[in-house]
């Protein structure tokens, strides 16, 4: 039986309620209401509360319906809307839900029809506007909670909402996390782009800031991360002045919550900030606090955890603290502005989706981040980035927010860039100033969605929230990023840090579009005496999509160049243009001593002569862009190719030695070289490569490469040679950094039975190598491979799963126990976990579920898994219409067909015609998918024929 108001604010749902001695209760029929005793609340919001008690409480009765505010609505409500503020109570109990209470005070230039609050809440109890109650079923559906234009006025108007909530499990809006091993139970926010109104109803778009005081009454052995620091901390007993101060009605509190110890706790109000960047942290988490004086010019900074976790946290926590204090001396100097905010709170949260989150004084980080075995160098420089990423919003996203979310890269790109600049010029970071390596690695990712016929301009057209949720990828962060590079090496340090200053100090608190970051930059152009004009570098950089390849041509006679051309088109999916680029050219002679001339413009048009280069001897190989500061696809010229093959360990530049690599490896993706070839090359090159980024990326090229573009008869013919070069590595191999990695890739990549079987050795009795040892995630990748394999019993399989799970009780092992159950190759369990998968009424953590996913699909198990090829373009539709986002997209990559032959393609071809054009999320799945298919056709086309071709050499 539904639960009325009055059962759910008295307490908890479902049990017996002690109610406090100041009401009692009356029944009337069906319904309960309040009736006060003693000791009324006299003010009139307490009258309104009474009276908005006589509604049923009102559930969303579309609340499966996927609402997207549009743009349009955005610039309706803002319009009309200023100087909100929000006062947000919540009841956060130990279980699935939780109880709010939500007052909104805020200015109406004029009344609307078009006023509405986000809310993607489970059950409205009460709601008043303008000290008028609002029965629930006039005003709550599909994700929204309507203020009728009878309801409002000009000027102040003042909106009161109680409400029911379930906590959220696929890790957007106020999501629940039980502890396996101690079952202490976390909570934490995240809400960018619109998932703010998932847990409180709101304005939830960026350009309505809004000041948020947060009420939180937790147990008592709960500690509450806010936005701002706290102001008050008492056991709920003692809170009921405080209460009554801050107009919270005593109906939201029951005695049982008192008897049990419950803590009020009050936080000071925010600043003017966007919802997406409210944040509510609770649960038993531990933490550590920064010792730095308040003299010494940081914010208050502590470092959260939970409490099982705490142990690896603790031998980093200093490490931490002391990048983030070096981000905040180097952008305060670049920016010209404090930092903006009381504190920096820094949270690991468990289930995280992203790597992280900007909220205002409480930055949110995936605990992927947690070193639980000491971190490769390489993963340490990565968590750097993102610390100094997350710090960077402060400034560029949370004191100035973009006005919507076309310009979402004003935030993402510039943080991405930035901190990269921080790692490799700011004072005390000086171990991770090989950053612009690993920045070219991400680079890959804007390359590749570059080439995709779902690309589309850094500055993008984002018709409504679902448009927001889809440009989190590589255009917005690392075509972005790349893209501000250059425009820094185009404008030079002193002028963009002079435009950066300004930017902060005309628009502090304030929303802004891409004309008013051009703006400053320009003006600082002028102050510098520069005729640069910005205008045309937007239009070509920001306004269009795809990317250029530059290819350079060499004309040379008696050993000296008397030409030097740089071709230049477009990309495949990109749109038809040619760009100006500002790179830095090397000629390499037979030493592979390089010849570097810098700053050298590429004009926008097909072909442009380089004049300075004329007279130089002609060299033995060229690249273009050492140094990296276009954004563009390198092609090769003839002589470089091979050159490059036989002498790549020659090149003394890491970077350009990384980008080689890239370009050799989009050849590959292209068709225009055999990936057997290139699998040769990384067997004989990455023997000898010692930097860390370079080797991991080479060994990351061939994973992919024996994955998709390798014909799967030959699967094992590529990998065996990868197998053995790793092995063979790792016994000679000094550098304890170095072996991580190759434990990893010898995992990835063991293929036949005799591999597995050493493998299994290792997880028995150790690799037998000095400084090689197995991490826990190590040994589930092992026990995975050996669990999806049919020549291994049963017996035998689960007695290594127990044997760890024995010693590792975290919800990591969770995840690898339901990974490798869904591995086991018996049709019976496969059709079981189908229909699983399936089952919209399943309770199950979305990310134990996405764990199964993983483990069902296999490369060894295609007669099990083949019939559900045809069942996946069944139900396809289906998922993503019912179910989350997160739970289709990773229903679609997870459980999509391996097979890449032209039958898969037509079936997704003919998926792409029969979906719906208001679907955008699937549609962008299946167009990308098709060009994958496509490609990879091509890719094992070029093996294939290789093959043939060595079949013949060998028989003549």
């Amino acid at each position: 039986k539904q639960k009325t108001a009055y059962e759910i604010l008295s307490g908890l749902v479902g049990s017996e309620m002690c109610i406090r001695d100041r009401y009692q209760r009356r029944v009337h029929g069906d319904s309960q209401i309040l009736m006060e005793v003693k000791n009324p609340l006299l003010d009139n919001q307490a009258k309104v509360i009474k009276e908005a008690l006589k509604y049923e409480p009102f559930p969303d009765p579309q609340t499966k319906e996927k609402i997207y505010l549009t743009h349009t609505e955005a610039i309706d409500r803002a319009k009309v809307i200023s100087n909100v503020k929000y006062l947000l109570a919540m009841i956060l109990h130990k279980g699935d839900e939780y109880i709010g209470y939500m007052t909104a005070d805020f200015e109406l230039s004029d009344t609307s029809d078009k006023i509405f609050f986000d809310f993607q809440g489970s059950q409205l109890l009460f709601c008043s506007c303008n000290d008028t109650p609002i029965p629930g079923n006039e005003i709550f559906l599909k994700r929204r909670v309507q203020l009728p234009k009878k309801y409002q006025k000009v000027g102040h108007n003042k909106v009161v909402i109680a409400y029911r909530n379930e906590y959220a499990t696929n890790g957007n809006g106020l999501h629940h996390f039980v502890d396996p091993e101690d079952k202490e139970e976390y909570l934490y926010s995240n809400f960018e782009p619109f998932s703010a109104n998932k847990m409180m109803p709101c304005f939830d778009q960026p350009n309505l800031k809004a000041t948020l005081k947060l009420i939180t009454v937790t147990p008592n052995n709960w500690v509450v991360i806010g936005n701002e620091l706290e102001l008050a901390t008492l056991l709920l007993a003692n809170a009921g002045e405080k209460l009554k101060e801050l107009g919270i009605p005593a109906a939201l509190i029951n005695k049982e919550l008192e008897d049990n110890k419950f803590v009020f706790r009050e936080f000071a109000a925010t600043p003017a900030i966007s919802t997406y960047l409210f944040a509510c942290i609770a649960g038993p988490y531990d933490f550590f606090i920064s010792n730095r004086k308040p003299g010494e010019g940081y914010p208050p900074m502590r470092i959260f955890i939970r409490k099982s976790l705490k142990k690896y946290v603790e031998p980093y926590a200093e490490e931490f603290f002391n990048i983030t204090e070096c981000g905040v001396k180097f952008y305060e100097q670049s920016f010209g502005r404090k930092f903006p905010f009381s504190k920096h709170d820094q949270i690991y949260c468990p289930e995280f989706n992203v790597g992280a989150m900007e909220n205002v004084g409480a930055v949110t980080y995936t605990e992927h981040y947690v070193f639980k075995d000491p971190p490769t160098e390489e993963r340490k420089i990565r968590f750097s980035e993102t610390i100094l990423h997350e710090l960077s919003h402060m400034w560029f996203g949370d004191l100035v927010t973009m006005n919507w979310w076309n310009d979402l890269w004003l935030n993402e790109s510039f943080a991405t860039f930035i901190s990269n600049l921080c790692m490799s010029i700011g004072v005390g970071l000086y171990k991770y100033q090989t950053s612009w390596t690993q920045f070219h690695k991400g680079k890959g990712w804007a390359y590749r969605e570059d080439q995709e016929p779902t690309t589309h301009p850094i500055t993008a057209t984002v018709e409504n929230t679902e448009d927001a949720e889809n440009i989190f990828d590589g255009i917005t962060y690392m075509k972005g990023a790349s893209s501000l590079k250059q425009l820094y090496y185009l404008i030079s340090h002193d002028t963009f840090c002079d435009g950066l200053k300004e930017y902060f100090k005309t628009f502090e608190w304030k929303n802004t579009e891409l004309k008013d970051f051009i703006g400053s930059l320009q003006n600082a152009l002028k102050r510098a005496g520069s005729t640069i004009d910005l205008d045309a570098w937007v239009k070509q950089w920001l306004c269009t999509k795809g990317l250029n390849e530059l290819r350079p041509e060499i004309i040379s006679k008696d050993g000296l160049i008397t030409e030097f051309r740089v071709h230049q088109e477009a990309a495949v999916n990109g749109d038809p243009i040619c760009r100006m680029h500002m790179l830095d050219i090397a000629l390499y002679d037979k030493n592979f001593l390089a010849t570097t001339v810098k700053r050298v413009l590429i004009e926008p048009k097909p072909i442009t002569v380089i004049d300075i280069l004329k007279g130089k001897p002609t060299p033995v190989a060229t690249y273009l862009n050492v140094n990296d500061f276009a954004f563009s696809k390198i092609q090769l010229d003839a002589p470089s190719i091979p050159a490059f093959q036989q002498e790549l360990n020659k090149i003394n530049e890491n970077l350009t030695r990384l980008m080689i690599w890239r370009s050799l490896w989009d050849m590959v993706r292209d068709g225009k070289a055999s990936t057997k070839d290139f699998l040769g090359l990384v067997v004989k090159q990455a023997a000898l490569e010692q930097v860390e980024p370079i080797f991991t990326s080479a060994l990351g090229f061939a994973i992919a490469a024996t994955t998709w573009y390798v014909p799967i008869e030959f699967h094992k013919t590529e990998n065996t040679p990868l197998f053995e070069m790793v092995i063979k590595r790792l016994k000679i191999e000094t550098s304890e950094n170095m072996k991580k990695h190759l434990v990893n890739h010898a995992i990835a990549f063991a293929c036949t039975h005799e591999h597995k079987l050493l493998l299994l050795q290792w997880l028995k009795e150790g690799t037998q190598i000095k400084d090689a040892i197995l991490s826990q995630t190590n040994k589930y990748s092992i026990i995975g491979k050996i669990y999806e394999d049919k020549d291994f019993p049963l017996e035998e399989k689960a007695k290594l799963l127990q044997q760890e799970l024995d010693k590792d009780k975290s919800d990591e092992g969770l995840r690898a126990k339901k990974a490798c159950e869904a591995a086991l190759p018996n049709a019976e369990n496969k059709a079981k976990l189908w229909n699983w998968f399936l089952d919209e009424n399943v309770k199950e953590n979305e990310h134990m579920i996405f764990s199964a996913m993983a483990g069902f699909m296999s490369w060894e198990q295609e007669d099990l898994t083949k019939p559900y090829q045809e069942k996946y373009f069944d139900v396809i539709v289906k998922i993503f219409e019912k179910r989350t986002r997160s739970y289709a997209e990773e229903f679609f990559y997870l459980m999509k067909p391996h097979d890449n032959t032209p039958e898969i393609l037509a079936k997704f071809e003919n998926l792409l015609k029969v979906v719906k054009s208001e679907e955008k999320t699937l549609k962008k799945c299946v167009m990308e998918e098709v060009e994958d298919i496509k490609r990879v056709m091509r890719a094992q086309k070029v093996y294939r024929e290789g093959v043939k071709l060595q079949k013949l050499i060998y028989q003549k």
